[in-house]
């Protein structure tokens, strides 16, 4: 029987908890448990905790009752359990040594993407690193028939360049905008890291003196690290590192799995669309690090005025230990926040919520 504890090789992914957790709780309640409801808001008491814990335990799960008080849905409470904070260095070795060799690639830079034909103003899209596939199930659901159109993203085709700043990408994107779109209003969604480079491209289009009805940042992180400065070059592993160890525990990877598993493991839990492959692999994660780093370096400094000026809407998680909305509210003029309480890591629930589904239809539509 699998155990999920700190000092045995994570073997469980987190879904595979998550399933668990839910059967045990719908046993406990006697109805069908989601993996967002609520311990206590079912009628869980500090009495019914304690029964739910030994009974997951006997499923092989180690868990406390503190955890179980702390996480009181099944989804945060999986991901407590499978998803370290740090881990073994370095974790997923054959991922880890490829992504090493990239980094050391003194010839990485630019790729030009042909920019996409002319015609109706799509909505553009910046997606976030892994989700790619459900975030553009979502848009497609929002925009009401209009063209979607995914702007490309740094590593997810050829070379990372390396040590590029935010600002460099949004001029990147607005050249391909310029050249394929000249008139009418521009919209824009951008999720996770890539919502920052939404932002940044925002402030250069209105700067160019082109409209921008809808910018949407769907879970951006907080701008600004008061812990200290930006982290060298050479941090960069680092993040790689413990991005690794913390996919590993989501997946329940053990560290042996070829490329090839651990890009099955991911896309059976909905990450990376159907055109990934393994060798992309690597540069998707080398990727992701670049872009961390590009988005802890970011202020929003370079302008006259720094605050941007038309509406934003921001979606965000209201249990992230640092809500965004706390960073970016000296940048922007008119910020509309809409916050939902999952407290994952994962976009999907959020995706998936009608409440906002219901804002961006208004909002596209307009």
């Amino acid at each position: 029987m699998t155990t999920v504890d700190a000092r045995a090789p994570r073997l469980l992914s987190c879904r595979a908890v998550e399933r668990t957790l839910c059967e045990v709780w719908s046993g406990l309640f006697g109805r069908e448990v989601s993996p967002y409801d609520d311990f206590f808001d079912l009628g869980g008491d500090s009495f019914a905790l304690l029964d739910m814990v030994r009974a997951v335990r006997q499923h092989g799960i180690h868990l406390r009752s503190s955890e179980a008080f702390r996480y009181s849905t099944p989804a945060r409470l999986a991901e407590s359990l499978t998803v370290p904070a740090s881990g073994p260095s370095p974790a997923l070795p054959a991922l880890w040594s490829a992504v090493a060799r990239l980094a050391r690639d003194t010839a990485r830079s630019w790729v030009d993407t042909p920019p996409a034909a002319a015609g109706e103003a799509p909505v553009f899209v910046l997606h976030s690193d892994g989700h790619v596939r459900r975030e553009r199930e979502a848009v497609l659901a929002w925009a009401g028939g209009r063209p979607v159109a995914g702007l490309p993203v740094p590593g997810s085709r050829g070379p990372v360049p390396p040590r590029y700043h935010l600002a460099d990408l949004a001029a990147r994107h607005l050249d391909t905008l310029v050249r394929t779109h000249t008139e009418g209003p521009v919209r824009l969604i951008g999720f996770g890291h890539h919502a920052v480079a939404a932002f940044e491209l925002a402030r250069q289009l209105r700067r160019a003196g082109r409209e921008v009805a809808v910018l949407a940042m769907v879970e951006p992180p907080a701008i600004g690290d008061p812990a200290g400065p930006p982290p060298a070059a050479g941090a960069l592993l680092d993040l790689v590192e413990h991005r690794l160890a913390r996919l590993a525990g989501r997946f329940g990877l053990a560290g042996g799995e070829s490329l090839s598993e651990i890009l099955t493991r991911m896309r059976d839990d909905g990450w990376y669309d159907e055109d990934t492959t393994p060798a992309d692999l690597p540069g998707l994660q080398l990727a992701w690090a670049e872009l961390a780093r590009a988005v802890r370096e970011y202020d929003g400094a370079g302008y006259d005025d720094p605050a941007y000026d038309g509406p934003v809407l921001l979606f965000q998680d209201g249990l992230d230990p640092r809500p965004p909305v706390q960073s970016w509210g000296d940048l922007v003029a008119d910020l509309r926040v809409h916050t939902f309480d999952y407290g994952l890591e994962p976009p999907s629930p959020m995706l998936g919520d009608p409440r906002l589904a219901a804002v961006m239809r208004t909002a596209l539509a307009a």
